[in-house]
């Protein structure tokens, strides 16, 4: 938006500027003739021209600008949603890890104590001879 503040700006001054520089061409130009009349009216009318002219630019620049702005508001939700889904899915790798480990660490304690039941088994099937 403040390039568009900008743009309006600097085309506001131009405008300005051709506005104070035509009356005072115009006062200056000697009246006595019709001609200047004539001259002074075709210029009026080609200020008038260009005024609609950047008028028409502006409002096609505003356009463009707004839309502009909503692609890249779009643009922005769409990554803002990507980037929750990226953390969503870490924050559920981490929890199967973590239940992987967990596991591991049950299934770990279960082998370490087989050697330790079969001896005792053992110690019972040799104590029942």
């Amino acid at each position: 938006m403040t390039m568009t503040r900008v743009l309006f700006g600097c085309v506001f001054a131009c405008l300005l500027a051709s506005f104070e520089v035509s009356p005072l061409q115009a006062q200056s130009a000697p009246h006595g003739s019709g001609m200047d009349a004539k001259e002074m009216k075709a210029q009026m009318e080609l200020m008038r021209t260009q005024m609609e002219q950047v008028q028409i630019v502006m409002k096609d620049n505003m356009a463009k600008m707004a839309s502009a702005d909503a692609a890249m508001k779009t643009h922005m939700e769409t990554e803002q949603a990507s980037m929750k889904s990226q953390m969503e899915l870490q924050q559920a790798m981490i929890v199967q890890l973590q239940t992987i480990t967990d596991h591991m660490q049950t299934m770990s304690g279960h082998m370490a104590a087989m050697p330790m039941m079969k001896k005792e088994k053992g110690m019972m099937v040799d104590s029942k001879k």
